[in-house]
């Protein structure tokens, strides 16, 4: 892929809190994506403003994890199997990408990012990979993680797309879509739990992996919008908030920022990690889009 003439008023390279990263603009809406974790840090609409959540608190620097938008948690997902030194979340989310250019589709500016095996990454994950970062901006934000094995054994892996919206409050928002879906709920420690009827509401530290391909929609009174989280390729939803106590655990997130933020994640996790065979690959998708109420 690369940049034309066309697209130079569509894709800025920039440097923000002094790492470097692009600005892509389409359609009145408007994108930050670092090359630091190939992490979409903003997305904004000309009706709806800003649908993603950063932290006040965030830590912009080599090796750290930046709290919000929507880091890329490979090849696992939360603390490693077997060994608790490893990083949580993976490497993905603190590893430089490689910005390979864009491009003009209609009404839509398409980035690519690129990152791949390395004599750094073999000792945590010891597999020859070439992994691709496609962000779309448009009337909607689409973000495509694609992994490649480019070795010649077969690897598993887990990836999630850890998208932190921004919403009113918490507690006063609700999600739908996840209804009849089972889930492993990381706060009490349950497997197999199975979401009532009723939309999920938020009433404390929310941490759940839910077995669900569907669409999660978010409505946010207070914001007058529900925000839509689509997903192609991935059959896990995480849903995430930290509360109190958590968040006041947490030198990089504000102890009264917990109200204002509601992760629901696109990915692919025990038990629905992904098989790779030599040259095979996989492709895992979010899409967030907003609609007035």
């Amino acid at each position: 892929m690369q940049n034309s003439q066309a697209d130079a008023r569509h894709t800025e390279q920039i440097e923000a809190h002094g790492l470097k990263a692009l600005r892509l603009r389409a359609s009145g809406s408007e994108a930050l994506v670092y090359l630091h974790g190939g992490q979409v840090a903003s997305f904004r609409t000309a009706e709806h403003g800003e649908l993603l959540w950063v932290s006040e608190r965030a830590v912009y620097a080599p090796g750290k994890a930046i709290r919000g938008g929507i880091p890329l948690c490979f090849p696992w997902f939360g603390a490693h199997g077997t060994e608790p030194a490893f990083p949580a979340h993976g490497f993905a989310r603190t590893s430089e990408f490689r910005f390979e250019g864009s491009e003009l589709r209609g009404n839509v500016v398409v980035a690519e990012l690129s990152l791949e095996s390395t004599r750094e990454t073999a000792p945590w994950f010891p597999h020859t990979f070439a992994a691709r970062l496609r962000v779309s901006v448009g009337p909607e934000l689409c973000v495509a993680f694609e992994v490649e094995n480019t070795g010649a054994t077969d690897f598993d892996y887990e990836v999630a797309l850890h998208t932190y919206l921004g919403v009113s409050d918490v507690r006063q928002v609700s999600a739908s879509g996840l209804e009849g879906a089972s889930y492993d709920d990381k706060v009490s420690a349950e497997h197999g739990s199975v979401q009532g009827a009723e939309p999920l509401v938020f009433i404390g530290e929310t941490d759940r992996v839910y077995d669900s391909s569907s669409r999660v929609v978010v409505t946010d009174p207070g914001r007058r919008r529900r925000t839509v989280v689509d997903k192609t390729s991935s059959r896990s939803t995480v849903v995430w908030n930290p509360w109190t106590a958590k968040a006041q655990r947490m030198a990089d997130f504000g102890d009264e920022e917990w109200p204002s933020m509601l992760c629901v994640e696109a990915a692919n996790v025990s038990p629905h990690g992904i098989h790779l065979t030599p040259q095979s690959r996989h492709t895992t998708t979010t899409i967030v889009s907003a609609e007035t109420l």
